[in-house]
């Protein structure tokens, strides 16, 4: 079997920075467990021309591709769909990520795509490629784990179990078939050669505005396994960073000491991760600056107690709070993200964040719009309340893109250009009254951090401002 692996182009605004774990993964997994003859297009990360992409594909050899992606890259899929069926009407094409998880039915019946992988596809991908070596697909419905299209009818073969032991089932992502180079020159949070890592899946929260398709319960590779990855990297790559893209790293915070304890082995990686606001601690931070993090994100979201609760973010003003006090304790920066437009957003919760982050002294450059994406409690909320109109489900889920791209109003308290004005309003009262720091005072904070991998970039204007919409690079 000869199978393509498509990364589709995403956030062509901003360079290219997140490797496709989802997909590289798979690539691993089917070359050391089928022989299949395993191909790759990363269009993301190379960004080519219509013209140049089409001709790529014409002159490929494809029995089955596969192509995935968060659910902004969903008309792509759908375009990109449409260009392998016109040259390779034969192949067999499977869709999986949020942009075909989260809408199944919505995805095939408006693309060419055949086959959407309904949930983590290292044991059914090869299920199913392995299968169509010796059968037709309308012989395979029986596999789980999948929506199958024939015509305009779809079937759904049932869910399979997810992993329960990720060192086994799973793998690290097959790196040497990505073009390293690309992502090694955009960091994603360090600097120097920063690469993201995704070391667990499953989040046990339950905020209304996120999209959890690996369940609620925490399941995480081993720390050995992750050293060892981190090593291959360093060995392979002189990676100088690594930016941990869990859903919620922290987690376990058991996990976090051993990995801290371990990490040891390789004094001179530098890392990041994402935190929560009621699991950091006094005792637990300083453990990590020593092992090298120097930094920890938090969806913040709101300042506004009411709003907290709306959301079910589960976290108080005063442990966002406490979160600022320690990462400035232990002189690590602090990337924030807020959020406006959520149901119930008014002038009163509007203020509430805008004096919290002043009275912190946080930029709140980083402010997205409230965005129902497919498959969280308020895309179905915003469907059941008509702000999104059912019938139009597919032209919706077309104009998603970043969330700091305004695309739905789900407050009754603004118009849409109150709402969008609001944003700008809210940005430009916290920069005029919060406390910056100097050109100076900053520049000494990164080489403390960072050390000479600062000195490239801190005169990068780009980079600066990617970095101050993406959590404030101010925020110390």
């Amino acid at each position: 079997m000869n199978v393509l692996i498509i990364n589709p182009p995403i956030r062509l605004s901003d360079k290219p920075r997140h490797i496709p774990h989802g997909l590289a993964i798979i690539a691993n997994v089917l070359r050391k467990r089928t022989a299949c003859k395993i191909n790759s297009l990363d269009l993301n990360a190379r960004r080519y021309s219509e013209t140049t992409i089409e001709k790529k594909i014409k002159e490929m050899t494809i029995d089955v591709l596969l192509i995935g992606g968060l659910i902004p890259v969903y008309k792509r899929i759908i375009g990109l769909s449409r260009i392998a069926k016109k040259h390779h009407p034969d192949c067999v094409i499977i869709a999986g990520g949020s942009a075909a998880m989260s809408v199944p039915e919505l995805l095939l019946l408006n693309s060419d795509v055949d086959v959407v992988c309904a949930g983590e596809g290292e044991s059914a991908i090869i299920e199913l490629i392995e299968g169509l070596t010796n059968h037709p697909l309308k012989e395979l419905t029986d596999i789980k784990g999948f929506y199958f299209r024939f015509n305009k009818e779809i079937h759904f073969s049932g869910h399979r179990e997810l992993i329960k032991n990720l060192d086994k089932e799973s793998d690290l992502p097959a790196y040497d078939m990505l073009p390293m180079d690309v992502y090694l020159r955009n960091p994603v949070v360090g600097f120097g050669k920063d690469i993201d890592f995704i070391s667990s899946r499953g989040c046990p929260y339950h905020c209304t505005f996120c999209y959890q398709p690996w369940g609620r319960v925490f399941r995480g590779h081993s720390v050995d396994f992750i050293l060892n990855g981190l090593k291959m990297l360093k060995e392979n790559y002189d990676v100088d960073f690594i930016s941990f893209q869990d859903d919620e790293f922290m987690a376990k915070t058991d996990r976090v000491r051993e990995f801290c304890d371990k990490i040891h082995s390789l004094p001179e990686l530098l890392w990041s991760c994402t935190g929560r606001v009621n699991i950091v601690n006094d005792d637990l931070l300083p453990i990590m600056r020593r092992a090298g993090c120097v930094c920890i994100s938090y969806g913040f979201e709101s300042g506004s107690p009411r709003m907290l609760k709306s959301m079910k973010k589960n976290t108080t003003l005063e442990q966002m709070e406490n979160a600022v006090r320690l990462n400035r304790k232990h002189g690590m920066m602090v990337p924030v993200s807020l959020i406006i437009g959520l149901p119930g957003e008014n002038e009163e919760s509007c203020r509430e964040t805008v004096e919290f982050c002043v009275r912190n002294n946080l930029t709140l450059d980083s402010l997205m719009f409230a965005t129902p994406y497919p498959g969280t409690e308020l895309f179905d909320s915003a469907v059941q309340s008509g702000r999104i109109n059912k019938d139009k489900l597919h032209d919706y889920v077309c104009s998603l893109e970043d969330a700091r791209d305004f695309t739905i109003n789900l407050t009754d308290s603004f118009t849409d250009e109150q709402l969008i004005e609001k944003r700008g309003e809210m940005i430009r009262e916290v920069r005029s009254r919060i406390r910056p720091m100097t050109t100076d005072q900053l520049t000494e904070k990164l080489k403390d951090l960072f050390g000479d991998l600062a000195d490239e970039y801190i005169n990068d204007a780009e980079l600066m401002k990617h970095r101050a919409e993406h959590g404030g690079m101010n925020n110390f």
